[in-house]
Protein backbone atom coordinates (compact mmCIF):
# COMPACT_ATOMS: atom_id res chain seq x y z
CA UNK A 1 0.00 0.00 0.00
CA UNK A 2 1.37 3.38 -1.08
CA UNK A 3 2.40 6.02 1.99
CA UNK A 4 0.57 9.15 1.81
CA UNK A 5 2.07 12.52 1.15
CA UNK A 6 2.09 14.34 4.40
CA UNK A 7 -0.19 17.23 3.78
CA UNK A 8 2.37 20.02 5.80
CA UNK A 9 4.97 18.97 3.28
CA UNK A 10 5.69 21.35 0.61
CA UNK A 11 8.10 21.61 -2.12
CA UNK A 12 9.62 24.88 -3.54
CA UNK A 13 8.96 23.82 -6.35
CA UNK A 14 7.94 20.74 -8.68
CA UNK A 15 8.53 19.42 -12.41
CA UNK A 16 6.38 16.66 -13.70
CA UNK A 17 6.55 15.31 -17.22
CA UNK A 18 5.61 12.16 -18.62
CA UNK A 19 7.84 9.45 -20.43
CA UNK A 20 6.53 7.77 -23.00
CA UNK A 21 7.44 4.59 -24.53
CA UNK A 22 7.85 5.77 -28.43
CA UNK A 23 10.68 4.40 -30.62
CA UNK A 24 12.00 6.28 -33.81
CA UNK A 25 13.48 4.67 -37.26
CA UNK A 26 15.66 6.97 -39.57
CA UNK A 27 16.51 5.57 -42.71
CA UNK A 28 20.12 6.15 -44.04
CA UNK A 29 19.29 6.85 -46.99
CA UNK A 30 16.23 9.39 -47.14
CA UNK A 31 16.36 11.05 -43.59
CA UNK A 32 12.49 9.53 -43.47
CA UNK A 33 11.43 8.78 -39.94
CA UNK A 34 8.76 6.30 -39.19
CA UNK A 35 7.70 6.11 -35.21
CA UNK A 36 6.23 3.72 -33.07
CA UNK A 37 4.37 4.49 -29.88
CA UNK A 38 4.30 1.11 -27.64
CA UNK A 39 2.26 1.29 -24.15
CA UNK A 40 3.97 1.60 -20.80
CA UNK A 41 4.09 5.77 -20.80
CA UNK A 42 4.95 7.07 -17.21
CA UNK A 43 4.44 10.11 -15.02
CA UNK A 44 7.85 11.64 -13.54
CA UNK A 45 8.52 13.84 -10.83
CA UNK A 46 11.14 15.93 -9.20
CA UNK A 47 10.74 17.51 -5.94
CA UNK A 48 13.15 20.25 -4.79
CA UNK A 49 12.61 21.61 -1.15
CA UNK A 50 14.73 24.32 -0.82
CA UNK A 51 14.25 24.97 3.08
CA UNK A 52 13.45 22.71 5.43
CA UNK A 53 13.37 23.43 8.99
CA UNK A 54 13.75 20.79 11.31
CA UNK A 55 9.86 19.35 11.58
CA UNK A 56 9.81 19.38 7.84
CA UNK A 57 13.12 17.47 7.47
CA UNK A 58 12.05 14.80 10.01
CA UNK A 59 8.76 14.23 8.11
CA UNK A 60 10.93 14.08 4.93
CA UNK A 61 13.35 11.80 6.08
CA UNK A 62 11.46 9.67 8.03
CA UNK A 63 8.90 9.63 4.41
CA UNK A 64 12.24 8.80 2.39
CA UNK A 65 13.17 6.23 5.29
CA UNK A 66 9.55 4.21 4.83
CA UNK A 67 10.31 3.89 1.36
CA UNK A 68 13.39 2.34 1.51
CA UNK A 69 14.49 3.89 -1.86
CA UNK A 70 12.42 2.31 -4.61
CA UNK A 71 10.88 -0.38 -3.03
CA UNK A 72 8.18 1.84 -1.65
CA UNK A 73 5.20 3.40 -3.05
CA UNK A 74 4.11 7.10 -2.07
CA UNK A 75 0.87 9.39 -3.15
CA UNK A 76 2.48 12.52 -4.54
CA UNK A 77 -0.05 15.09 -5.32
CA UNK A 78 -0.71 16.97 -8.37
CA UNK A 79 -1.04 20.24 -6.07
CA UNK A 80 -1.40 22.87 -8.86
CA UNK A 81 -4.69 20.67 -9.98
CA UNK A 82 -6.68 20.76 -6.96
CA UNK A 83 -10.62 21.67 -7.65
CA UNK A 84 -12.92 22.34 -5.61
CA UNK A 85 -15.88 21.90 -7.62
CA UNK A 86 -18.44 19.40 -7.64
CA UNK A 87 -19.50 17.46 -10.69
CA UNK A 88 -20.69 14.74 -8.89
CA UNK A 89 -19.32 11.38 -8.63
CA UNK A 90 -17.47 9.97 -11.59
CA UNK A 91 -16.96 6.27 -11.97
CA UNK A 92 -15.25 4.38 -14.49
CA UNK A 93 -17.84 2.73 -17.16
CA UNK A 94 -15.30 1.58 -19.42
CA UNK A 95 -11.42 1.74 -19.91
CA UNK A 96 -9.99 -0.76 -22.24
CA UNK A 97 -6.76 -0.95 -22.04
CA UNK A 98 -4.47 0.59 -24.36
CA UNK A 99 -6.62 3.06 -25.08
CA UNK A 100 -6.15 7.27 -24.84
CA UNK A 101 -9.80 7.52 -23.90
CA UNK A 102 -12.27 6.52 -20.86
CA UNK A 103 -16.19 6.46 -20.15
CA UNK A 104 -17.12 7.98 -16.77
CA UNK A 105 -20.51 7.93 -15.47
CA UNK A 106 -22.32 9.58 -12.46
CA UNK A 107 -21.77 12.79 -13.46
CA UNK A 108 -24.03 15.69 -12.99
CA UNK A 109 -25.73 15.42 -16.04
CA UNK A 110 -25.24 18.43 -19.43
CA UNK A 111 -22.30 20.29 -17.82
CA UNK A 112 -18.57 21.01 -18.74
CA UNK A 113 -17.35 18.32 -16.42
CA UNK A 114 -13.55 18.19 -17.46
CA UNK A 115 -11.54 20.99 -19.13
CA UNK A 116 -8.03 20.83 -21.24
CA UNK A 117 -5.46 19.78 -19.20
CA UNK A 118 -7.27 18.47 -15.56
CA UNK A 119 -5.63 15.66 -13.83
CA UNK A 120 -7.30 12.65 -12.31
CA UNK A 121 -6.43 9.63 -10.40
CA UNK A 122 -7.73 6.05 -11.17
CA UNK A 123 -6.58 3.04 -9.08
CA UNK A 124 -3.22 5.23 -8.43
CA UNK A 125 -2.75 6.12 -12.14
CA UNK A 126 -2.86 9.88 -12.70
CA UNK A 127 -3.95 11.13 -16.49
CA UNK A 128 -4.50 14.25 -17.71
CA UNK A 129 -7.49 15.22 -19.67
CA UNK A 130 -6.40 16.58 -23.07
CA UNK A 131 -9.34 17.93 -24.27
CA UNK A 132 -12.67 19.82 -22.81
CA UNK A 133 -15.46 17.13 -22.69
CA UNK A 134 -19.48 17.89 -21.36
CA UNK A 135 -21.21 15.12 -19.51
CA UNK A 136 -24.52 13.94 -21.47
CA UNK A 137 -28.22 14.33 -20.53
CA UNK A 138 -27.47 10.63 -18.25
CA UNK A 139 -24.14 12.13 -16.86
CA UNK A 140 -22.10 10.07 -18.71
CA UNK A 141 -18.96 11.85 -20.65
CA UNK A 142 -15.72 9.87 -22.54
CA UNK A 143 -12.69 11.63 -21.64
CA UNK A 144 -9.58 11.47 -24.05
CA UNK A 145 -6.28 11.21 -21.68
CA UNK A 146 -2.61 12.09 -22.44
CA UNK A 147 -1.31 8.21 -21.98
CA UNK A 148 -2.62 5.09 -22.44
CA UNK A 149 -4.71 2.83 -20.14
CA UNK A 150 -1.77 0.58 -19.18
CA UNK A 151 -4.38 -2.31 -18.11
CA UNK A 152 -7.99 -2.39 -18.48
CA UNK A 153 -9.69 -0.67 -15.26
CA UNK A 154 -13.02 -2.32 -13.75
CA UNK A 155 -16.35 -0.17 -14.43
CA UNK A 156 -17.40 1.25 -11.45
CA UNK A 157 -13.87 2.36 -9.98
CA UNK A 158 -13.81 5.59 -8.55
CA UNK A 159 -12.11 9.05 -10.15
CA UNK A 160 -10.52 11.20 -7.61
CA UNK A 161 -10.49 14.79 -9.69
CA UNK A 162 -10.66 17.47 -6.74
CA UNK A 163 -7.22 16.17 -5.26
CA UNK A 164 -5.24 14.14 -8.17
CA UNK A 165 -2.09 12.30 -7.15
CA UNK A 166 -0.05 10.18 -8.90
CA UNK A 167 1.57 6.59 -6.99
CA UNK A 168 4.68 6.92 -7.35
CA UNK A 169 8.33 5.46 -6.30
CA UNK A 170 11.87 6.75 -6.18
CA UNK A 171 14.03 6.61 -9.09
CA UNK A 172 17.18 5.60 -7.27
CA UNK A 173 18.03 4.12 -3.90
CA UNK A 174 19.62 6.89 -2.49
CA UNK A 175 18.67 9.00 0.55
CA UNK A 176 20.44 11.71 1.28
CA UNK A 177 19.78 15.69 2.03
CA UNK A 178 22.33 19.04 2.52
CA UNK A 179 22.24 20.06 6.68
CA UNK A 180 23.51 23.50 6.79
CA UNK A 181 22.65 25.00 10.68
CA UNK A 182 18.91 25.58 11.07
CA UNK A 183 18.19 24.31 7.55
CA UNK A 184 18.34 21.38 5.19
CA UNK A 185 17.35 21.17 1.64
CA UNK A 186 17.54 18.02 -1.36
CA UNK A 187 15.86 17.15 -4.27
CA UNK A 188 14.43 13.90 -4.91
CA UNK A 189 12.83 12.51 -7.86
CA UNK A 190 10.54 9.59 -8.58
CA UNK A 191 8.90 7.71 -11.10
CA UNK A 192 5.07 5.87 -11.57
CA UNK A 193 5.05 3.12 -9.99
CA UNK A 194 3.32 -0.41 -12.23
Amino acid sequence: MAEAWPEDLEPTDMTWGVVYNNRAFTSSLSNAQQITSHPGAYWTCTLNFGVLYEEDERELTSLLGRLQGMLGTVNIPSITRIRTDNIGSPVVASAVAQSTKIQLRGMTPGVRVFSRGDHITILGEMFEVVEHVSSDGAGVATIQVNKRVRKAITAGAAVEYRNPYCEMRRADDTNQWSIQPIVSNGSYQFREAF
